[in-house]
């Protein structure tokens, strides 16, 4: 709740200038403490009927807009990328070159071994659609996040086709010894 326009922190924020408590509050929107108090507290689940009853309620106009994710000028460049993802990077030193030229290896290793903040950092760096079209051709070595990845790019709108580089091996062994 840091962010001043964060719904949460415009509620709280708000109902205590008004002075009022959370029971106050709630009997005037005709909602239930135990509501406002999520709501307060970060829940993501808003819905607009009852955000619309709190804001008459507080002696305010409810706006809702979506502004766009990605700015050019947040993306990052590459030599930044390349310093904060190197950890990840522990058999062969990560480079510039290898973002341009072998991205889904960069990639499917942040996807593998990566936090979020990698995560964000690559979408800054690629951009969301270059992003997902790399991770739609990645191969994991782990099927829980090929699976988790897959449910993503399902939710996305994208379909992903690749197995897990274990599965394959696997099949591969068992083909050729027989």
């Amino acid at each position: 709740m840091d962010d001043p326009w964060e719904i949460s922190t415009q509620l709280a924020g708000r109902r205590r200038e008004l002075g009022w408590s959370l029971a106050q509050l709630a009997r005037r929107a005709d909602t239930s403490p135990a509501t406002l108090s999520r709501y307060e507290k970060g829940w993501s689940r808003f819905e607009v009927y009852t955000l619309r009853k709190l804001a008459t309620a507080l002696g305010c106009r409810l706006v809702v807009r979506l502004e766009p994710q990605e700015k050019p000028s947040e993306r990052v460049k590459a030599s930044e990328s390349v310093e904060r993802l190197g950890r990840l990077f522990w058999d062969q030193e990560l480079t510039a070159r290898h973002l341009k030229e072998h991205p889904m290896w960069v990639v499917g290793r942040v996807l593998e071994y990566g936090s979020l903040e990698d995560v964000r950092l690559l979408i800054r760096l690629m951009g969301r659609e270059t992003f997902l079209a790399h991770v739609c051709g990645a191969r994991f070595e782990s099927e829980k996040t090929r699976v988790f990845w897959q449910n993503i790019l399902e939710r996305e709108g994208m379909a992903c086709t690749n197995g897990s580089f274990r599965r394959e091996a696997a099949s591969f062994w068992r083909s050729s010894r027989a």
